[in-house]
């Protein structure tokens, strides 16, 4: 595979056919059109996902990526591939979650490898919870798992309204590249030795440092004009 050629001709098509800002209520009721994860709250990683996998399919094939466990890869087409959407101006920044830890190594053992499509940008908050209230009344309501966050008096996470991409990224993760990120730690690790509330083992995921990792990044200045 040459993995170069296949990030520019992705990336072409990502540039051309994604729309740069993207209003959270309309992805929202593009998704529940067709019935897909149109409840989360973290929208924009879902529809990242059903963008991005539905124009690669259509435009150059490909199909749903394979399963390790309870992981499913987001598409494949000669190699599996992931879709991310980094919010940069959030807490977490500058480190996204990439996959099950034992997902991406039995990945990487059968296909030697797995790309990586990293979609960056800013987000913006819903300040005055204008959107929290529309999705809720979208979705029929509270949720079970809100009711029970209210009742022990957590609070509630900042929703994120709209999404500006700045960026398109990618990165080819096989063993050498595994190895040096964890050696030279700009691959960590995610959720390590923790465990449930019932006691169980939580599982154990990769996390990868996007201003220290070694990314490709095509011609962004498109985006960085927008």
């Amino acid at each position: 595979m040459d993995f170069q050629k296949s990030v520019h001709r992705i990336f072409s098509l990502i540039n051309s056919e994604l729309e740069k800002k993207i209003d959270g209520k309309e992805a929202i009721l593009e998704m529940k059109e067709v019935d897909f994860q149109w409840k989360q709250m973290e929208w924009i990683g879902w529809y990242i996902e059903y963008k991005l996998r539905n124009l690669l399919t259509k435009r150059i094939g490909g199909k749903m990526g394979p399963k390790f466990g309870n992981t499913v890869f987001d598409y494949f087409n000669e190699i599996p591939w992931d879709f991310k959407a980094h919010i940069e101006n959030s807490s977490s920044h500058p480190w996204i979650i990439l996959n099950d830890c034992e997902a991406v190594e039995s990945c990487i053992e059968e296909y030697g490898g797995i790309g990586y499509i990293i979609i960056c940008g800013e987000a913006e908050f819903d300040e005055n919870e204008d959107f929290k209230i529309w999705h809720q009344k979208l979705k029929g309501g509270k949720s079970d798992y809100v009711k029970k966050r209210i009742e022990r008096g957590a609070p509630s996470r900042k929703r994120k309204k709209s999404f500006k991409i700045r960026d398109i990224n990618f990165i080819l993760i096989d063993r050498d590249i595994l190895n040096e990120g964890i050696s030279k730690k700009w691959i960590g690790y995610f959720q390590k030795d923790m465990r449930n509330a019932d006691g169980s083992p939580r599982r154990s995921k990769f996390t990868l440092k996007v201003t220290k990792a070694p990314l490709t990044k095509p011609t962004n200045k498109t985006l960085l004009d927008y």
